[in-house]
């Protein structure tokens, strides 16, 4: 699995600092194996210590992760997100919560915002499909 190379970093902190940047310049996520991470941070395997180390410094550069425990096998995949592209983030949490979270008087509320940003995003889509479709 190839590690992503951040520009102009010459040691692993100097990485961990350009990940925000890099998120953002690809859309505010990206989907990483746990061992990508493990060998991003220096380190060669996914014990809980690393694994630990790895959840501070993803939160102390404002990086979401899912799921929300990183596990320990390295061949499993984890999405990465930005927490500053408030937007990603929040429909990220959303699906989260709904997810891992029993019912409760907040959920019919939760479960309407989600529909209506997905129905935004089908819209955005059809759109760029009718475009694509005329241009032809």
């Amino acid at each position: 699995m190839a590690v992503p190379k951040m520009s102009g970093a010459s040691t692993v902190e100097e990485a961990w600092a350009k990940l925000p940047d890099y998120l953002a310049a690809i859309g505010g996520y990206d989907m990483w194996y746990v061992e990508t991470l493990v060998r991003f941070d220096g380190a060669q395997r996914a014990g809980s210590r690393i694994i630990k180390r790895i959840t501070e410094r993803l939160a102390e550069h404002n990086i979401g992760h899912l799921p929300d425990q990183l596990p320990t096998d390295g061949n499993c995949r984890v999405l990465l997100y930005s927490r500053e592209q408030d937007n990603l983030a929040f429909i990220l949490r959303l699906v989260h919560d709904l997810a891992t979270q029993e019912y409760n008087d907040n959920t019919n509320t939760l479960v309407g915002i989600l529909k209506t940003l997905l129905d935004g995003h089908r819209k955005v889509q059809q759109a760029a499909a009718r475009k694509a479709a005329e241009e032809r």
